[in-house]
């Protein structure tokens, strides 16, 4: 028993070192450990270390990710017209506000200023460059862009085009227009491109004063303020400087294209009424010269009821206002081909006195007597008669003044006189996409903005009679007779009838085509 119990005692002691030394040794190993884990941690190379590089790095990294999503945010904003684009932010075509009434007329318009914007596609955007001529596949015949070749005097097919803008008060003759050639049943036709556009007209008390404005040296601010402008014809209608509308002159608010009162000129909308369409254009194609007959050949007229549009032909005449618009129709249904409108007239007249026409230049006059296109034969629209184009070159539109008395899809519709009209005209009828319907007798009471009546009457001292009740058509531009009284902003009237003789001299009338692609 003894025994026992002496052996039981040492193997307690055993036990007891063991422990205590396994203790000793567990506390060194996390010395160690320790040693080496604050040295992981907290050491050069250590965690921490690395943990505030990663910060740096992290920080870092998100500022240029946020300068990546500011840029992006201002491109995003650029192409979506935000809040960070608000220099280059479109303008949001809206209805004018009606202007307050009671403005002081104008005794005198005629010393006024076109001014133009070009309008994108068929959109009231304002942009840098006008429309692209569009052409058209048509069924019977072809259509084609063509460029002059200066050397043979022929067009030849190929682009070349610029609506080159003029300066100061000179006049401008580099603007090259877009010209197509049109070939149904072997026979040319050429055709000038009129891209849309939005216009505003402001108004001077004098020439000199309108003079200084185009040449920089008066500002539209001080003008105004020095009195020196009277009105404006925009989005608000005839309006005085001041911008109240002036009573007695009937117009309506149209729509707003940009923050100075530009509006689209109506013969490019969807505004039948107005002189438009049924859709809204990117730009119209009208006729280089006044219409001939297909069979016509330089001084012979011809008789044949079809049409060409060449230079130096005889232009077509001796019928009614009723037929010429029959037969314009029939041209070619694929182009929309129609007798051109007061509406395209007034298009054409504004784009030729503007800085991208002639600049504020009177058109030279068609005076030859055998009513010859393009003022004689041949190819002497080129040798001797550019300045009878709207550009001043040969890439313009000619017979805009003189020649013969062009016939416009225009009528007063209060009248009972209108049989020789009758294939359009209707007594009481309203305006389409073809002719234009008015319901007055005087230009400010039936005033159409666009159409270049009562907005430029008597500008260029041309001759301004507005379509009544025995005579209900109108007609524009003007005869070789009567060169000085002729011009782009020439209307007055007449019954629709083939011709008629004043003092003597048997005045004719013609007519213009114009396409819609």
């Amino acid at each position: 028993m003894g025994n026992i119990l002496n052996k039981i005692k040492v193997n307690s002691k055993k036990e007891k070192g063991i422990t205590l030394i396994a203790l000793v040794i567990t506390i060194v190993i996390l010395i160690i450990l320790a040693t080496v884990a604050v040295s992981y941690v907290f050491g050069e190379n250590g965690l921490i270390g690395y943990a505030d590089k990663a910060k740096d790095v992290a920080e870092a990294d998100s500022t240029e990710e946020g300068k990546e999503l500011t840029n992006m945010t201002d491109y995003l904003n650029k192409l979506l017209g935000g809040e960070n684009n608000s220099p280059e932010e479109p303008f949001e075509p809206t209805p004018t506000p009606e202007p307050p009434t009671g403005g002081t007329a104008m005794s005198d318009m005629t010393n006024g200023i076109i001014e133009i914007k070009w309008l994108e596609g068929n959109t009231y955007n304002v942009t840098d460059k006008p429309n692209p001529p569009q052409t058209k596949t048509i069924s019977n015949g072809t259509m084609e862009l063509v460029k002059f070749d200066s050397s043979s005097k022929t067009w030849v097919p190929g682009t070349e085009y610029s609506y080159e803008k003029g300066t100061g008060s000179s006049d401008n003759t580099k603007s090259k227009w877009a010209n197509a050639k049109v070939t149904i049943n072997n026979i040319d036709s050429y055709f000038v491109w009129i891209p849309r556009y939005a216009y505003r007209i402001i108004y001077f008390d004098s020439a000199e004063s309108k003079k200084a404005y185009q040449e920089g040296t008066l500002t539209e601010t001080d003008a105004v303020a020095n009195k020196k402008i009277i009105g404006y014809s925009d989005s608000r209608g005839i309006v005085d400087a001041s911008g109240k509308k002036i009573s007695g002159v009937t117009s309506t608010t149209k729509t707003m294209v940009s923050e100075d009162y530009f509006m689209a000129h109506p013969a490019f909308i969807n505004d039948v009424n107005a002189g438009g369409w049924s859709s809204e254009l990117t730009g119209i194609w009208v006729g280089k010269y006044e219409s001939a007959r297909s069979d016509a050949n330089g001084t012979t007229t011809g008789s044949a009821t079809t049409i060409k549009v060449q230079p130096g032909q005889t232009s077509f005449r001796n019928t009614t206002i009723g037929n010429m618009y029959t037969y314009s129709k029939a041209y070619s249904t694929d182009l929309k081909s129609h007798m051109l409108k007061n509406s395209e007239w007034g298009a054409v007249a504004y784009l030729t006195e503007s800085t991208y026409g002639r600049n504020g230049t009177e058109i030279g006059f068609n005076t030859n007597s055998s009513y010859l296109t393009g003022g004689g034969t041949g190819t002497a629209y080129v040798d001797s008669n550019k300045l009878q184009s709207s550009t001043g070159n040969e890439y313009g539109i000619y017979d805009l003044g003189g020649g013969s008395n062009e016939y416009v899809a225009g009528y007063y519709n209060g009248s009972s006189a209108l049989s020789n009209g009758s294939s359009f005209a209707i007594k009481g009828g309203p305006s389409n996409e073809y002719s234009t319907a008015y319901t007055g007798t005087t230009a400010s009471s039936e005033y159409k903005y666009g159409d270049a009546t009562y907005e430029t009457s008597g500008w260029h001292s041309d001759r301004a009679s507005f379509a009544y009740w025995n005579n209900s058509f109108f007609f524009r531009g003007g005869h070789y007779n009567y060169a000085s009284s002729s011009g782009v902003f020439l209307y007055s009237s007449s019954d629709g009838s083939a011709n008629f003789t004043a003092n003597g001299v048997l005045i004719n009338f013609s007519f213009r085509l114009a396409l819609v692609v």
